[in-house]
């Protein structure tokens, strides 16, 4: 029987030692696969994705630093974004230290494949890479390399590629590592096995930037559908066109200087991305309710208007009715009973018919404020009839008379009705979609843009403590774009004029003050402003003094 020795059994117990390292190794990298493959499915982020497989892919090839490249959206470059280099401390890529340097072009200025640069070599050729001395090779330009060895006091020398391919065979970007370790930190070759590894980590990042792009590719199909749906509702009135764009554009600003605020009521808020881009396109879409809103009611400029303006039937009716009253005359001239006390009597109808006429035209265009004397007036002018041969005529029907005394712009109370019903169907139409999770609000906000903190608004006269903070924020922009533009009914507001008119509805408690603050304090009121009215529409603003209408 062979006898043992100590130094065999030294050597038996290093062997067994190194061993349960590579074991235990081996079982670190299998977890950390795990890993990577359970965060693909959670909600990480690809920047945090890409952190695990570029530690994992350093971390199993013991290399010193590496690089994860992404193509373009033009596939025209493969961008950086992550590079880390132990050595240097170097460690670019995330919010904090995004990669600066410039991106590798993928084709040369004749649109030929660039082979020039490692990277473009992998991705034009789909193959995976190794070079014990990059510095050595020939296949490719290493000047680049060479220029950051010199600037950074390094020395490039093993290096390895390998492309990110997704399932249709698409190369979605490239990892690259630079320098495998051996124990004892010097520079040794990449090996084989360390290129199925990370094919396996390349695969798997190449799934989380496919999922990505998919995602990303999804979301703006959507918001450009949105933007499409609103332009449309924007273009269907001639007194509203742009409205929309412009709330959306005033409503994402509003969003935005919250987030800067450092003291008062909003420095405890801050809206991430995702919640930005929920408030955007709830903004964008709060009037999509309107594309079933009837055009004659939408763009309804005078309170006659139907089809067309009936101002034009009364005039013809007017003029119809003085010809049957100069008929009139001439018949009772011809049977000599016409006396002049008559005569003068008939003169003065037909003039009033013509006064009546020019009042009327003036009142039929809408104002903010009917007065109570001009209503009589269209009173009066219905209760006038005249009867010849046995036909009454009249200048008013009762319709045209209900429409005259519309007490505010142009529409009568079942017109302003239907008006008002656009917020419901907004929620009717948005409501079902199935939005992602991350936008599911969209519906609520946009659809709640005329409730009033008060409760008296509409659709659904919410409470205050059921109004979002986000569906407030479109509630003021949508009301200071209004009050600043142009409608049927009256001119565009002064800034002073139209911010007076937010204090005073934020004072009876219609719009939250702290949104109004937010508008005055970012100087937003006046940026916005300056891009949709007329500059002398700009007037001096006294902030303290709108405060004021609000805060007493």
């Amino acid at each position: 029987m062979d006898k043992f020795y100590v130094s065999d059994y030294k050597e038996f117990n290093k062997a067994l030692q190194q061993l349960n390292e590579l074991i235990g190794k081996q079982s670190k990298h299998i977890k950390q696969l795990i890993h990577i493959g359970e965060s693909l499915s959670a909600k990480n982020s690809l920047v945090n994705i890409f952190i695990l497989i570029l530690d994992e892919a350093i971390d199993y090839a013991n290399a010193d630093g590496a690089t994860i490249y992404v193509v373009s959206n033009d596939k025209k470059y493969l961008d950086f974004k992550l590079t880390y280099n132990k050595s240097l401390g170097l460690k670019m890529g995330n919010v904090d230290s995004p990669v600066t340097w410039p991106s590798i072009p993928l084709f040369n200025k004749d649109n030929s494949p660039n082979m020039n640069y490692m990277v473009s070599y992998v991705y034009h050729t789909k193959e995976s890479k190794i070079f014990e001395d990059v510095y050595k090779q020939k296949l490719f330009d290493n000047t680049g390399t060479q220029e950051f060895d010199t600037r950074n006091k390094y020395r490039s020398e093993s290096m390895a590629a390998i492309p990110l391919i997704n399932h249709e065979d698409e190369v979605m970007g490239v990892i690259q590592l630079i320098n495998a370790l051996d124990w004892e930190g010097k520079v040794i070759p990449f090996g084989k096995d360390h290129i199925l590894m990370l094919n396996s980590l390349a695969s798997q990042a190449a799934i989380s930037l496919s999922n990505t792009r998919l995602i990303e590719s999804l979301e703006e199909l959507l918001l450009q559908f949105i933007k499409s749906i609103a332009s449309a509702i924007d273009r269907k009135s001639k007194y509203t066109a742009g409205h929309v764009k412009r709330v959306a554009t005033l409503t994402e600003e509003m969003g935005k200087k919250i987030n800067e605020v450092k003291k008062g009521f909003f420095k405890d808020i801050y809206f991430s991305n995702e919640q930005l881009k929920e408030l955007s396109m709830s903004g964008w879409m709060h009037d999509v309710g309107k594309i079933v809103t009837p055009e004659h009611i939408m763009d309804k400029s005078t309170k006659l208007e139907k089809i067309i303006d009936r101002i034009e039937i009364i005039k013809i009716r007017c003029d119809l009715l003085k010809q049957v009253i100069k008929k009139d005359i001439n018949k009772m001239r011809a049977d000599g009973i016409l006396t002049e006390e008559k005569k003068q009597e008939l003169i003065n109808i037909s003039k009033q018919i013509d006064y009546d006429i020019s009042l009327i035209g003036k009142m039929n265009y809408g104002v903010e404020k009917f007065s109570d004397e001009n209503k009589k007036e269209i009173e009066r002018i219905y209760s006038f009839s005249y009867v010849s041969d046995g036909k009454e005529y009249k200048i008013l029907s009762d319709d045209e008379v209900m429409n005259l005394k519309i007490s505010r712009g142009t529409l009568t109370e079942d017109e302003f009705a239907i008006m008002k019903d656009h917020a419901q169907v907004t929620w009717e139409m948005l409501s079902p979609l199935q939005f992602p999770k991350k936008y599911e609000n969209v519906p609520l906000f946009a659809a709640s843009h005329h409730e009033r903190l008060s409760g008296s608004g509409y659709p659904n006269n919410l409470p205050e403590s059921k109004i979002p903070l986000q569906a407030r924020i479109i509630a003021v922009a949508d009301v200071f774009e209004a009050l600043l533009s142009e409608r049927p009914y009256k001119k565009g507001k002064k800034v002073s004029e139209a911010l007076k008119i937010i204090a005073y509805m934020a004072k009876d408690h219609e719009l939250d003050k702290n949104v109004v603050d937010l508008l005055l304090d970012s100087g937003l009121y006046l940026s916005f402003a300056r891009n949709i009215v007329k500059p002398d529409l700009l007037d001096e603003v006294d902030i303290k003094g709108i405060k004021k209408i609000y805060s007493s």
